[in-house]
């Protein structure tokens, strides 16, 4: 993906979410951003996928693009900031959808590589180390900044809950 072509990748956010939340996940999924509910998506790639190598040969395009929406949206609603695309040929996330938080030190957080490291973990627990450890870094910035601070989000075109 080009930084020119992450606009229309953002216009197509809060229907290809809904598609993913209401066609491609198991009934009965959480489907609230919650650390519970990246819980059952990690659980749910883990049934779907035996290790790494599945994923990469046989992957469900339209599962993949949802499940990367899903957990960036995720950590977004804790942490405010907003999507990005790294042009950088040298860096390890360019060409991915990244999502940077409001925090002090933000960094980019690769929810496509979140969902390539919980398959080859295999721990049930990375997307949720990932929501704690920024449930952390907002807490410091808060502490940083007052008790008023609340992160503030970039708006997603199309999503007037962003």
């Amino acid at each position: 993906m080009r930084v020119e072509q992450l606009e229309d990748w953002l216009d197509a956010m809060h229907p290809r979410l809904a598609r993913f939340e209401d066609v491609l996940m198991p009934t009965g999924w959480t489907g609230d951003f919650s650390r519970a509910s990246l819980e059952e998506l990690e659980q749910d790639a883990l049934e779907r996928w035996p290790d790494r190598g599945s994923f990469d040969d046989a992957g469900d395009p339209d599962w993949v693009d949802g499940a990367v929406r899903y957990v960036g949206e995720a950590y977004l609603r804790i942490g405010g900031g907003g999507w990005h695309v790294d042009s950088d040929p040298d860096s390890v996330f360019s060409g991915l959808p990244v999502v940077t938080l409001d925090t002090i030190e933000p960094f980019p957080i690769s929810p496509y590589n979140l969902l390539t490291a919980l398959l080859s973990r295999r721990t049930g627990q990375v997307l949720a180390k990932v929501y704690d450890g920024q449930l952390l870094e907002v807490q410091e910035r808060r502490d940083a900044e007052g008790p008023d601070w609340v992160p503030t989000r970039l708006p997603v075109p199309g999503d007037s809950r962003s």
